[in-house]
C-alpha cells in the first residue's frame, strides 16, 4: 500500500522551531524525536527567523494595494523571465544544493514533480540520517581529546591510540567520525597544485605584527563541543592583546548568520577592531560574513593560511583550556547545562584567572585598563 505524504501544520512547525531555538537539544535529537529530516527543521528555522518581524507590522502596513490589471500582466511577464533564468541557474547547482531546495510540505506540487524539475532522485530526499550511537559519541570525545593534545595526528595514529585505550575501531571508522566532527590532521602538504585566487580568501595580516592595545586584533573560531548525548558548536571571539573573551555563543546548527550575529553583538558592546582574524571555514568566507566585516569602516579581514594551525594559536589555546579544565571534567547534559557551564567558566576566565603572559593579571583588567 502506498504511504501517504506527511503534512505539517503551521502550529506544529512553530513548536519544533521553538524547541530548536531553546538550544536544549541538538538538531539530530529533535529530528529523531519528531522523525523529520534535519535539513527540513533547519529550513523551518530560517523561514521562522526571516518572517518574525511580520508579527509586529501594523494593520496599515498589511493593507494590500487595489487590484490593477496592467500591473498584474507586468508581474506575469516578469515571473516568466525569472522562471527561465531560474531554470538555467538550477542546472549549475550541485546535487546537495538541489536536494535542499525540495519542500516536502508544499501543497499543490508533488515531491515527484519537484524532483523532476530539479533533476534529482527521490530516494535521496526520503533518506533519514541515523542518530549517533553512545559508543560513537564516546569515541568522538576521545578523538577530540587526542586532536587537541596533538593536532598533527592523522587517522592512523588516532586509531592506534584508541585501540590502546580499549576501543575496537579501525582507521576508516575514525576517518568517518573525524569528518563528522569537522576536524583533520594539520601538517604541511606538498605544494603540487596552485589554487586559483578567489574573491573570499584574504591574506594573513598578523605576521610580525606588534599588537599593542585592546581592539587591535580580534580572533574568532568555531569548535565542536561534546556532551553526554550528542554535541553542539561554540563560536568565540578573543582580544589578542588582553586574552579577553569578547563574546561567545552556542548553537546546534552551524551557519554564517549565527557567526555574524555574534560578531555584531561584540562590536555593539566593545566597538570595532582594527583587524579580525579567522580561518578559511565556510562561515568566514560566506558573502554574509565578508560583507558585514567590510561594512565596518577601517576593519581589515585576516585569514589563516591553509594548514596553518599556529596562525590562530590563541583561540585554539582557549578551546584546549575550556575543554580540559571544565567541559571534560563536567560533561553537560543538554544545551541549557552547556550554556551555564560555559558562562561560569568564561566569567572565571575573564575576571579571575590570572595569566603569566599578562604579568599575572586577569584579561579583564588588561582589556579595560586601556580600552
Amino acid at each position: 500500500m502506498k504511504k501517504s505524504r506527511r503534512k505539517f501544520t503551521s502550529v506544529f512547525k512553530t513548536k519544533v522551531v521553538l524547541e530548536l531555538l531553546k538550544e536544549r537539544n541538538t538538531l539530530s535529537e529533535i529530528a529523531q524525536k519528531y522523525e523529520i529530516h534535519p535539513t527540513i527543521i533547519s529550513k523551518w528555522k530560517s523561514e521562522f527567523l526571516e518572517k518574525a518581524s511580520i508579527v509586529f507590522e501594523t494593520e496599515k502596513e498589511k493593507t494590500k494595494e487595489s487590484f490593477n490589471p496592467e500591473e498584474l500582466f507586468k508581474e506575469i511577464g516578469k515571473m516568466k523571465v525569472e522562471n527561465e533564468w531560474l531554470k538555467k541557474k538550477i542546472r549549475s547547482l550541485s546535487l546537495k544544493q538541489r536536494r535542499i531546495m525540495v519542500d516536502l510540505n508544499t501543497l499543490g506540487v508533488s515531491i515527484y514533480q519537484q524532483c523532476k524539475w530539479l533533476n534529482i532522485e527521490r530516494s535521496g530526499i526520503y533518506y533519514k540520517k541515523k542518530k549517533v550511537s553512545e559508543k560513537d559519541l564516546n569515541i568522538m570525545l576521545n578523538i577530540d581529546k587526542l586532536h587537541i593534545k596533538d593536532s598533527s595526528m592523522g587517522t592512523r595514529r588516532i586509531s592506534q591510540n584508541l585501540q590502546r585505550m580499549g576501543f575496537d575501531i579501525g582507521r576508516i571508522h575514525v576517518r568517518t567520525l573525524m569528518r563528522k566532527m569537522r576536524i583533520r590532521a594539520i601538517y604541511c602538504h606538498p605544494r603540487t597544485t596552485v589554487i586559483d585566487p578567489t574573491k573570499y580568501k584574504y591574506p594573513y595580516l598578523l605576521s610580525n605584527l606588534n599588537i599593542n592595545h585592546p581592539n587591535h586584533v580580534w580572533a574568532l573560531d568555531i569548535s565542536y563541543i561534546p556532551m553526554k548525548k550528542g554535541h553542539m558548536y561554540m563560536v568565540a571571539i578573543i582580544d589578542l592583546y588582553s586574552r579577553y573573551l569578547i563574546n561567545w555563543s552556542i548553537s546546534n546548527t552551524m551557519d554564517a548568520k549565527w557567526v555574524v550575529e555574534t560578531v555584531k553583538e561584540a562590536v555593539e558592546r566593545y566597538g570595532k577592531p582594527d583587524i579580525i582574524n579567522s580561518d578559511q571555514g565556510s562561515q568566514f568566507t560566506s558573502d554574509e560574513y565578508v560583507s558585514y566585516i567590510k561594512g565596518l569602516n577601517h576593519t581589515q579581514i585576516s585569514m589563516d593560511g591553509k594548514g596553518r594551525a599556529l596562525d590562530n594559536i590563541f583561540i585554539e589555546r582557549f578551546w584546549r583550556t575550556i575543554k580540559y579544565e571544565k567541559i571534560y571534567l563536567n560533561p553537560p547534559i543538554d544545551g541549557v547545562d552547556l550554556y551555564k557551564t560555559c558562562e561560569d567558566f568564561i566569567h572565571y576566565y575573564n575576571y579571575e584567572r590570572i595569566h603569566s603572559s599578562l604579568n599575572y593579571n586577569t584579561p579583564e583588567s588588561v582589556f579595560k585598563k586601556i580600552a
